[in-house]
């Protein structure tokens, strides 16, 4: 638990948030609880609902803004690595090939590396700079860079070379990526149309028509009293379970897209709020529009 707030803290700090973590998510939860448990007492859906994405928007924009952060830099990675090789070929040294990486244009790259070379002016070593860089940010074609440069710096391989090929070896796997974005956007938006549109709707459609059937049964006098009390319960039961089917599929749903997107599960703070709200909104609507549609045949 401690590390997942202090992964989490780092999150709050690449935005320039200087409250620790725990309390962070203590003031959304409360926010999140008063909000949400107002609108409970008018309808239980919707506090409910409000609640979660709440919830789930303060704690989770930090880790997207963050993942959006991450993504800048590695998309600047190869091009940085290939100016080091190309400086350390013209003679001078890994510092100074760094400090080239901090003048040219490489968006937040350049500032995580100046915080870098920060470091070691203040007198850490190279392979604690180097660390620091690898904890900071949050991905694993830097974490593999950097245990590269380290095992390259303490053998003495030919380091140029080193991030050379690592570079060429980066550009190929973010086309990898950009292919399988392509090749899954179809999956992507066949799970949002399902999770978030079509089940939510015939969802709706059930609800409405398992009331009208009460309601003409209690209206007609075709059941006795206690088979519709049984009925009312057992219609009341129903109608939860699926507000929490709902709930699960549309958490599935972000989960699925998230991985197949990005390959990891932290976009998914984003996915669910939207996914949920369009589920939640379809599933009310098609009650509305199927009442009113069976509001004169009683």
């Amino acid at each position: 638990m401690s590390k997942l707030l202090d992964r989490y803290q780092i999150y709050l700090y690449a935005q320039k948030i200087k409250i620790p973590a725990i309390y962070w998510v203590a003031i959304f939860f409360v926010f999140a609880l008063i909000i949400g448990g107002s609108l409970f007492l008018v309808d239980n859906r919707i506090g409910l609902l409000l609640f979660a994405v709440i919830l789930d928007l303060g704690v989770g924009v930090p880790v997207y803004l963050y993942n959006a952060h991450v993504i800048k830099i590695e998309r600047y990675w190869p091009d940085a690595l290939r100016l080091v090789a190309d400086t350390m070929k013209a003679g001078a040294s890994f510092d100074f090939a760094l400090r080239e990486v901090c003048s040219a244009d490489f968006g937040p790259l350049s500032f995580e590396i100046n915080d870098m070379i920060r470091r070691l002016e203040m007198g850490e070593t190279m392979h604690q700079a180097l660390d620091y860089l690898a904890l900071h940010i949050d991905s694993k074609i830097v974490r593999r860079t950097v245990t590269l440069i380290q095992e390259s710096l303490r053998t003495g391989a030919p380091l140029a070379d080193v991030l050379e090929e690592i570079a060429n070896d980066t550009k190929y796997m973010f086309r990898i990526k950009k292919e399988r974005k392509t090749k899954t956007l179809l999956q992507t938006i066949f799970i949002f149309a399902a999770g978030g549109v079509i089940a939510p709707f015939i969802f709706g459609l059930t609800t409405v028509i398992t009331e009208f059937l009460t309601t003409v049964a209690t209206t007609s006098g075709v059941a006795n009293s206690q088979s519709i009390a049984m009925a009312v319960s057992s219609q009341t039961t129903i109608f939860l379970l699926l507000d929490i089917y709902i709930l699960i599929e549309v958490i599935a749903a972000s989960a699925m897209i998230s991985l197949m997107k990005n390959g990891k599960l932290n976009d998914m703070f984003i996915y669910f709020p939207i996914m949920i709200t369009v589920a939640y909104t379809v599933y009310l609507l098609s009650q509305f529009a199927l009442r009113a549609m069976l509001s004169g045949m009683i």
